[in-house]
């Protein structure tokens, strides 16, 4: 038995390395986020001057469109298995809504109705909008792949708290729990889950051969 586990924790506890890639792309993402936030806040607060607000609700105006834009992203690129339907719908709506008066505050801000004032202006809400999308599937990306080096005991220990978990999920819920659940609650890595329950799905399976095998020899 211990031959057997020993490969499969080296394959869900490998060694991590130094990456270049998930420093730059951050930071460019961190960038280009903010050059792209003031400009539309500039563009926004000015549409909001120029619709009769005063000076407090125009600044603040900006970061409800915004805000709203952002938090509508941020809920779309959630997994599907972990937002209902409606709930979904509602955060369409909601990003849909936010674009477009984004988008429409940003260009009505243009000091003329032509295409270079216009894609000045109207630039800024969709560099911010892919620039948060890929802030999110960075750090979604890093932290799937991202490996930490443990002992015996680390693994042993992380393991043994994905086996409890599966315990009380089967209770609570009547069904193996799933990797993207297991991720959520050890704070791992998507891959690392997904070879955790892969182990505790096969433990189980060993520890169901003997007792079906006497059961039937009964």
């Amino acid at each position: 038995m211990e031959a057997v586990r020993a490969p499969a924790k080296r394959a869900v506890f490998g060694k991590r390395g130094f990456r270049v890639d998930a420093w730059v792309r951050p930071l460019c993402a961190l960038v280009v986020a903010g050059v792209a936030a003031y400009a539309s806040y500039v563009h926004q607060r000015e549409f909001a001057l120029q619709g009769g607000a005063d000076k407090v609700s125009a600044s603040l105006w900006p970061l409800s469109v915004d805000g709203l834009l952002l938090l509508a992203t941020a809920g779309l690129l959630k997994p599907r298995a972990d937002t209902t339907r409606r709930a979904r719908g509602t955060v369409w709506s909601a990003f849909l809504l936010g674009i477009v008066v984004s988008l429409a505050a940003n260009i009505a801000a243009a000091p003329a109705l032509e295409w270079q004032p216009v894609l000045v202006a109207g630039w800024p809400p969709a560099a911010l909008l892919f620039s948060v999308e890929l802030l999110v599937h960075g750090s979604e990306r890093a932290g799937s792949e991202a490996e930490v080096e443990y002992g015996e005991e680390d693994a042993d220990s992380l393991l043994g708290q994905a086996r409890i978990l599966d315990v009380r999920h089967r209770e609570v819920h009547q069904r193996p729990i799933s990797a993207e659940t297991l991720r959520k609650e050890l704070r791992i890595g998507a891959g690392r889950s997904r070879q955790l329950v892969a182990l505790v799905r096969d433990a189980r399976s060993v520890r169901k051969v003997p007792g079906d095998a006497s059961a039937g020899s009964g």
